[in-house]
C-alpha cells in the first residue's frame, strides 16, 4: 500500500469542497491500495472538519467507500498561509511522500510562497498550484522565481484542470490512436479550429472576484489557451510540446480585427430573469468587465501556419456550447468535415458528407454521434492522478503561465483603452450579433 499525505492550503474553502477533494476520492475508489491522509489548513476554526468533508462529498456523490477511507484519516490545522511560523508548524517534520496543494487565490498564494521560503522545510515535499498563476506575465514569472527559492521544478506542478476535461483528454486519444485523424492534423487538412467555453450561468454571487476578472483574464488566458497548446502540440512532447506551441503563438491580426467583448444585459435563461451585469451587486459598472471574450489567434509552426485559432468564453449564454470544433478543408464544393468533441461530457460527433442513395449527384450532411462510456473519473479526478502518478497529463510547462500572459496582454490593452469597444448582448442569447 502505498501512502500519501495530502495538505490543502484553503481546505475548506469552495475550490476544495467542491472539485478537488471529489476529485481525489474517485482517484482513490480506482486506486484501493491508496492511503491518503487529508489534512485541512486555513485560516478559520473547523471544530469538525472530517464530517464537513464527509458533507461535501455527499453532495457531490463521491463513492461511498473510498469517501470513508478519506474521512477517517482526515484532520485540520488553523493556519494563516502567508506566515512562515505557521506554515512551520504546519509542515516541518512531515514524513513520506506530500504534497502541498494551493487552493488559494493568486494574491494568497503569492504571499504563501514567500512565507515558505523562510520556513526550513523536510526534503521531498511536492508543491501543486492551481490557476491563474500571477495577474500578468511579470508576475507569473516572479511567482516562479519565489517557489524556486526553496525547491526545484522538479517538486513543482502546476494544474489546469482543462487538460483532462473530456474533450480535451477524447481529442489527444482520437489523434494518437487512429491514423486518418493523425494523419490530417495539420494545415494541409485543418481549415480552422474553435475552442468555446460558453455558460448559462451569470455571476451567482461572485462579483468580488469576477468583475476584477473579466471573461478573458478567467477563461482564456488560462484554460483555453492552455488547452489549445495542448491539442496542436505532438502529443508525444507533452508540456514541453505545449510550450513550444505558445512559444510561437500571436493574435492573428489587428487587434480590432482579431478580438471582440461584450457584457450581458438583463434576459432570460430557462424561464428565469436574469439582470443586467451591470446592476448585479457588487458591480463596478464604470469599470467595463466584459462578461464575454473572443480572440482569434495564429500559430507560426509549420504543422499550424495559415489555420485560424479561435478561443472563445462567454457568461449567460442561452443553449451554450462547450466543445472544440475542428473543421477540415471542403473536397471540391462540397462543405467540410467537422469534428466536434464536448468539453464536458464524453460526446464525440463528426459531421460528413455522404451521397443520397435516390440521387448519386447530390450530397447529404450526415452526423456520426458516439457517445463513450462515462469515465469514473472528473476532470478534477483526473488532476489527482496526474498529481499521484507524476504523469505530467494536466500539467503545465514552467514558462507556459508567463507565455500565455504575454500572448493576451495586447488583448487586456485594448480593453483598457476602449480600442476593443464594449458590446453588449441580451441574457439567455447567443452572445453579441453578428456571430
Amino acid at each position: 500500500m502505498s501512502a500519501l499525505t495530502f495538505v490543502v492550503l484553503g481546505g475548506a474553502g469552495d475550490l476544495a469542497r467542491r472539485l478537488l477533494l471529489p476529485g481525489l476520492t474517485e482517484y482513490m475508489a480506482l486506486d484501493p491500495s491508496l492511503d491518503v491522509t487529508l489534512v485541512g489548513a486555513g485560516r478559520s476554526e473547523q471544530h469538525n472538519y472530517a464530517e464537513s468533508v464527509r458533507d461535501a462529498l455527499r453532495t457531490s456523490e463521491a463513492p461511498v467507500e473510498s469517501t470513508e477511507r478519506l474521512v477517517a484519516q482526515t484532520s485540520w490545522m488553523r493556519v494563516d498561509a502567508t506566515s512562515a511560523e505557521d506554515l512551520g508548524k504546519l509542515l516541518t517534520g512531515r514524513t513520506g511522500r506530500t504534497i502541498v496543494y494551493f487552493a488559494l487565490s493568486p494574491a494568497v498564494t503569492k504571499r504563501a510562497v514567500d512565507a515558505l521560503a523562510q520556513v526550513d522545510l523536510p526534503d521531498g515535499l511536492e508543491f501543486a498550484l492551481e490557476k491563474p498563476f500571477g495577474t500578468d506575465a511579470a508576475s507569473a514569472r516572479a511567482l516562479t522565481e519565489a517557489l524556486h527559492r526553496f525547491t526545484d521544478e522538479d517538486h513543482i506542478v502546476r494544474s489546469d484542470h482543462f487538460l483532462g476535461m473530456s474533450g480535451t483528454v477524447n481529442l489527444d486519444g482520437l489523434l494518437q490512436t487512429n491514423r486518418p485523424l493523425k494523419a490530417t492534423w495539420h494545415n494541409g487538412a485543418v481549415d480552422s479550429v474553435t475552442f468555446v467555453f460558453d455558460e448559462t450561468l451569470g455571476l451567482e454571487g461572485r462579483a468580488q472576484f469576477y468583475d476584477a476578472t473579466g471573461a478573458a483574464r478567467d477563461m482564456l488566458q488560462s484554460h483555453l489557451l492552455q488547452t489549445m497548446a495542448r491539442s496542436l502540440a505532438d502529443p508525444a512532447k507533452g508540456s514541453d510540446g505545449a510550450a513550444e506551441i505558445l512559444a510561437a503563438t500571436q493574435l492573428a491580426g489587428d487587434v480590432r480585427d482579431s478580438v471582440r467583448r461584450a457584457r450581458y444585459t438583463a434576459g432570460e435563461i430557462g424561464g428565469h430573469h436574469m439582470p443586467d451585469y451591470a446592476s448585479e451587486d457588487g458591480v463596478d459598472a464604470g469599470r467595463g468587465t466584459e462578461t464575454f471574450a473572443e480572440v482569434t489567434l495564429a500559430v507560426d509552426t509549420d504543422a499550424w501556419r495559415g489555420v485560424p485559432i479561435t478561443l472563445r468564453s462567454g457568461k449567460a449564454i442561452g443553449d451554450p456550447r462547450k466543445e472544440i470544433t475542428v473543421h477540415y478543408h471542403p473536397v471540391g464544393d462540397a462543405v467540410g468535415t467537422t469534428l466536434r468533441l464536448n468539453f464536458t461530457d464524453d460526446n464525440v460527433l463528426m459531421e460528413i458528407n455522404v451521397t443520397d442513395p435516390g440521387n448519386p449527384d447530390s450530397l447529404q450532411r450526415a452526423t456520426f454521434h458516439t457517445s463513450l462510456v462515462p469515465s469514473r473519473l472528473s476532470a478534477y479526478g483526473r488532476v489527482v492522478r496526474a498529481l499521484v502518478q507524476r504523469s505530467g497529463a494536466t500539467e503545465l510547462h514552467a514558462e507556459s503561465p508567463v507565455r500565455a500572459w504575454q500572448i493576451l496582454q495586447p488583448v487586456l490593452d485594448a480593453f483598457d483603452d476602449n480600442t476593443v469597444p464594449l458590446e453588449e448582448y441580451p441574457a439567455g442569447s447567443s452572445g453579441p450579433g453578428g456571430l
